[in-house]
């Protein structure tokens, strides 16, 4: 049986701005809102010399490289490889995430989280949710440790990921390099 049916909706919230938002597994439909979605990001780190957004957004997706994407995602989702989540509002998709599950069976109990969010919706406590619900459904799934890792610098992330009980793993000094200037990578984790 499969745990996560593409399309599955997580929970529904509004935000301090009235705003609803939906956390719900990815679709096929999604692959136009999905592009607009990576695109965006890449003109946000593209346009912000201090973006903390980490790496994978050096150039524009092209529609062809979306739908290979998308096509592998939700093969993985259903084989049970990687629990997703998006998040939109009013049908506009405004953070991805997912978790990985380890692919050898010595780390097949073990899962790495990534989340990416358009930068106006930084702050407003949709990260956390994800986060939280992502976690939950970690253990569902029958996952024991998860860990993140994004720019040292980045405190937004910082703070929702200790919210939801990770702690400080290890730092990778110096692991990315943009605009002239090297960034320190940040290792979170915690057990489930």
């Amino acid at each position: 049986m499969t745990l996560f049916k593409v399309g599955h909706v997580y929970r529904r919230f509004t935000l301090a701005s009235g705003k609803k938002v939906t956390l719900r597994v990815l679709r096929w439909e999604d692959l136009d809102g999905l592009l607009m979605f990576i695109n965006s990001l890449v003109n946000e780190k593209q346009g912000d010399k201090k973006s903390t957004l980490y790496t994978g957004f050096d150039r524009k997706v092209t529609r062809e490289e979306e739908v290979e994407w998308l096509a592998q995602t939700l093969v993985a989702i259903e084989g049970e490889s990687v629990i997703n989540m998006v998040a939109d509002i009013n049908g506009k998709i405004i953070a991805n995430g997912d978790v990985t599950r380890g692919r050898y069976k010595d780390t097949h109990h073990h899962g790495h989280i990534g989340l990416t969010m358009i930068s106006k919706y930084r702050g407003q406590g949709i990260g956390r949710r994800m986060i939280e619900t992502l976690v939950r459904e970690s253990r569902r799934a029958g996952l024991r440790t998860l860990d993140a890792e994004f720019l040292a610098d980045n405190e937004t992330a910082r703070r929702a990921y200790e919210r939801a009980g990770f702690k400080q793993a290890g730092i990778i000094p110096h692991k990315v390099f943009r605009n002239g200037r090297y960034f320190d990578g940040l290792i979170m984790a915690r057990e489930l």
